[in-house]
């Protein structure tokens, strides 16, 4: 079936319009005697000129056609869709014409529609068969290499390629309703700060919407790719939409105040953490301070003592001899005490120091594992379910990772904690108790469980991968 043939005095003639583009009737084609040798403009093969049982004029091959003919590989589906999108055409006061192809056979069109001073020219393409995104993208650029716009067109269920290349995904008629389009224009709200498609025009609108330039196709930012489908109440990522000037200015305009916003949280955390070296250091001077007076005080006391015991040694030194050398070694073994205590104390606080500085250095290892980006992606996925199960916000602490929460990050729901996300192994003894705790996968609980100071059932872990993915663009 094809609605184009090879008229051996007018050339190219169209079934679909009333006088086959050419000032011919349909009565000087059909059934004529002697009948006209018609041609395929395809494989050049005869044609002669039929009516369906639907009323539809077409031209079907003689016998003996060629196998190859590409024509002949074409559903009733797909040309009743390229008819239609023909009379769309023409609806919007385009000329249309079926069955195109290229003088030098690198592209054919099921339908071109052209301007009336032929300046313009939008290839419309039926999609049906399977494609690859490989093979779609190669066949769009050659349009726009002749410098011809392109809409692909599909009415099934499943087009992966539907955003890679502009294409709509549309919906026969059914009921009272006609053709529609319920996959590829959106709209950009920015309240939501996301694009949301429309609902389902009809397809003779949107393709003159397209054809009157009133909607073209946009090339989305890479933080809005994740489209809002509100009747399916999900998201599609989406890399070309067809939408209006405006909509593309609104979404500038909510890219430059997210970037406006990013930069005053930048500086609020710049300076939030120079209040908090501030304080850091002032605590220091503080605790030098105290600990020198501590040591002032002592070393008065000591003074003021051995002045005591010298005055009772002179006074007793003739009667209480003995009683002098048993203090003096009664003050020999406190001294030695107290150096051993100090000693001891020392020794602790070397400890103490020396377990901070590890667990301080295991964390730094145990955070450099991960980029930002992986760091972001498992908040997300700590906060994705609260919010689609309980509409539930997920804060986390904006000071990051610290030694209260076992070197992990503190997170709250309506300022209670809720858990600790990503706590160090070697700190896990700082935990709060029966608090859980979240990771990114189980190689990451094994390490926590393994350690033996918390148990299994508080730690959650999602399945995100140990490496950073590419997203695709």
């Amino acid at each position: 079936m094809a609605f184009a043939a090879i008229h051996p005095e007018a050339g190219r003639i169209d079934a679909t319009l009333p006088d086959l583009g050419r000032g011919l009737t349909w009565d000087q084609v059909h059934k004529t005697r002697p009948r006209v040798a018609l041609r395929c403009p395809e494989c050049g093969h005869g044609v002669h000129a039929k009516v369906s049982a639907r009323k539809l004029r077409y031209f079907a091959h003689d016998p003996g056609r060629p196998t190859d003919c590409a024509w002949l590989n074409e559903s009733l589906e797909h040309h009743l869709l390229k008819l239609e999108l023909a009379t769309a055409i023409r609806a919007a006061d385009w000329h249309a014409e079926l069955e195109v192809r290229a003088p030098d056979g690198t592209w054919r069109a099921d339908v071109l529609a052209s301007s009336h001073d032929g300046t313009q020219r939008v290839a419309w393409e039926a999609q049906l068969s399977p494609i690859t995104n490989e093979d779609i993208q190669e066949r769009t650029e050659r349009y726009w290499a002749e410098g011809i716009g392109v809409c692909w067109v599909s009415p099934g269920g499943k087009a992966p390629w539907i955003g890679s290349v502009p294409s709509i995904r549309v919906q026969e008629p059914h009921d009272d309703q006609p053709w529609t389009v319920v996959d590829g224009p959106a709209a950009f709200h920015f309240e939501h700060g996301t694009w949301i498609v429309i609902d389902a025009p009809q397809l003779t609108a949107f393709i003159g919407w397209v054809l009157h330039e009133q909607t073209i196709v946009h090339r989305v930012r890479s933080r809005y790719r994740r489209i809002w489908y509100p009747t399916s109440e999900g998201y599609r990522r989406r890399n070309l939409i067809w939408t209006t000037s405006r909509h593309i200015d609104t979404e500038t305009r909510h890219e430059a105040m997210r970037q406006r916003q990013e930069e005053r949280k930048r500086q609020r955390e710049k300076q939030e953490r120079r209040a908090e070296q501030q304080r850091q250091a002032e605590a220091e001077a503080r605790r030098i301070e105290e600990e020198r007076q501590r040591e002032v005080q002592r070393q008065e006391q000591e003074r003021q003592r051995k002045i005591r015991e010298a005055e009772m040694a002179v006074r007793w030194e003739e009667q209480q001899r003995q009683r002098a050398i048993e203090a003096e070694q009664a003050r020999r073994r406190r001294e030695a005490e107290e150096r051993q205590r100090q000693e001891q104390a020392r020794a602790a606080e070397e400890q103490r120091l020396w377990q901070e500085q590890r667990e301080h250095q295991m964390a730094v290892q145990w955070w450099a594992e991960l980029s930002h980006t992986q760091i972001q992606e498992l908040q997300d996925a700590v906060a994705e379910p609260l919010w689609k199960k309980q509409a539930t916000r997920a804060e986390f602490d904006t000071q990051g990772a610290s030694a209260d929460n076992a070197y992990g990050i503190a997170i709250y729901i309506r300022r209670r904690l809720h858990g600790i996300l990503r706590p160090s192994p070697a700190s896990l003894h700082r935990l709060p108790a029966v608090v859980p705790v979240f990771v990114r996968n189980a190689r990451e609980a094994h390490d926590l469980i393994n350690t033996g100071n918390i148990e299994p059932a508080r730690v959650v872990h999602f399945n995100l991968p140990d490496h950073e993915q590419m997203s695709l663009m």
